[in-house]
């Protein structure tokens, strides 16, 4: 029943024999987390094994992304009221994000406003809402959370609650740095939530960059870590209804943006295609390259399919150039390596577009690399501060493309871009572990 679903966010919907849904679950990954369910259950605590010996069909709807899982699986629970789900009853008031501005500073919600020494933000007209949004920016900036009477008991106790092992809470209970850290992380979200997002990650991107100039290693990293999820944060999120009246809404949306993209660049920028592929199997190879000052530099090569994420094809390279910050030389041994494939190696399949992060500097080593490996494929940079598309016209000279922040085609190359930052990121984190501990 779960052996075919795709390694995709979305929700899925267990059924028993006469067709009545049992559970409404939400997952990052589908088939990893459905397949959990059946794989080990001797593990299974009461309740879920019984679940699932009544369970005769599954159902899944793909969505875009985490938070958009969430919101369905909140509104499906709420239609279907399944039995094995906990009951979501509907808000008497709408609820508000309240800051309290007294270090230490903690954030929390309330249905009430008074007057005082906080802030507020809203109101949210569900409160799934504002459960979604705190735990995503908790991800990125912990925080506390605690009543004051939870707070000096882990003072008293001179080590912090679960929250703060595991890093959702930047522990200002055992002492001053930690206070600091956690004030500076409320104040970081009480910008976002203030709407100057911009202004609030460029601040943050110059931050780092002085702490790598500074030789401060760990800070910058931690920081390029928010940097990473800004993405995350501010993807756009669908109509949750639309899911439901149209399961395939993500592999029609993917679909219209290959097209679109399909015919944009050859529209506009004059770049040819094997006009035997559908856009169904358009393969996109995004690079991107991960480091802090030339440290632990890896590459990423993520692949998307139709305009879905093909995870199965992403690849990862430890850059062998040497320990300087030079993206563009890291970029032309990435993309060498991958089209220097020998003949005793397992292949990969050829792409119908490469994407490279960066603008003219990294698009012009790519090209290097596949000049000296003999390959000719169509290919683009994509520069992250205007979301401009790079590309060398039939004189060899560049040329830019500026796509509407509405296109589909540039939602394609952008969801791309940030999944290969992502993976990028994820390996750079578990080389730079590695070092630290030796």
């Amino acid at each position: 029943m779960y052996k075919n679903l795709p390694e995709v966010p979305g929700v899925y919907i267990f059924r028993n024999a006469k067709k009545k849904v049992l559970y409404v679950g939400k997952a990052i990954n589908l088939k990893s987390r459905v397949s959990s369910y059946f794989a080990n259950s001797d593990l299974l605590d009461p309740k879920t094994s019984a679940l699932v010996s009544k369970v005769e069909s599954i159902e899944h709807i793909e969505v875009q992304n985490e938070i958009e899982a969430l919101l369905l699986e909140s509104e499906l629970i709420k239609r279907y009221k399944p039995p094995y789900n906990i009951n979501l009853k509907d808000d008497k008031f709408y609820k508000y994000i309240v800051i309290d501005n007294e270090s230490p500073k903690k954030i929390g919600t309330t249905r009430k406003v008074s007057v005082g020494k906080h802030k507020y933000f809203g109101p949210y007209p569900e409160s799934t809402s504002i459960s979604i949004i705190l735990k995503t920016l908790r991800r990125i900036f912990p925080y506390r959370d605690c009543s004051q009477t939870k707070f000096n008991r882990y003072k008293n106790a001179k080590r912090p609650c679960l929250y703060g092992h595991i890093g959702l809470c930047s522990a200002p209970c055992q002492g001053d740095l930690q206070t600091i850290t956690n004030d500076q992380n409320v104040k970081k979200i009480s910008e976002y939530l203030s709407g100057d997002r911009k202004k609030l990650f460029n601040a943050i991107e110059n931050e780092m960059k002085l702490a790598s100039k500074n030789l401060e290693f760990e800070k910058a990293a931690y920081l390029r870590d928010q940097v990473a999820s800004y993405n995350y944060l501010t993807q756009e999120i669908g109509n949750i209804r639309e899911y439901i009246e149209v399961p395939n809404t993500v592999e029609i949306k993917n679909t219209e943006g290959v097209t679109e993209l399909i015919r944009v660049l050859q529209e506009k920028a004059d770049i040819s295609f094997d006009t035997n592929i559908s856009a169904a199997a358009f393969r996109i190879e995004t690079f991107d390259i991960s480091n802090i000052q030339g440290k632990n530099a890896v590459g990423a090569m993520v692949v998307t399919t139709g305009g879905a994420p093909d995870k199965s094809e992403y690849r990862r390279f430890k850059i062998q150039t040497k320990d300087t910050p030079n993206d563009f030389a890291m970029m032309k041994e990435m993309l060498t390596r991958r089209f220097s494939r020998k003949e005793d190696q397992p292949k990969w399949e050829d792409p119908n577009l490469i994407v490279v992060d960066g603008g003219k500097g990294q698009l012009s080593y790519a090209i290097e690399a596949l000049k000296l490996t003999g390959k000719n494929f169509p290919i683009i940079g994509l520069a992250k501060r205007e979301e401009e598309i790079i590309y060398i016209n039939q004189n060899g000279e560049f040329e830019i493309l500026k796509l509407k922040a509405s296109s589909i085609a540039l939602n394609i190359l952008k969801k791309g871009r940030d999944e290969a930052h992502r993976f990028g990121i994820t390996y750079y984190r578990k080389l730079h572990r590695k070092s630290l501990l030796a």
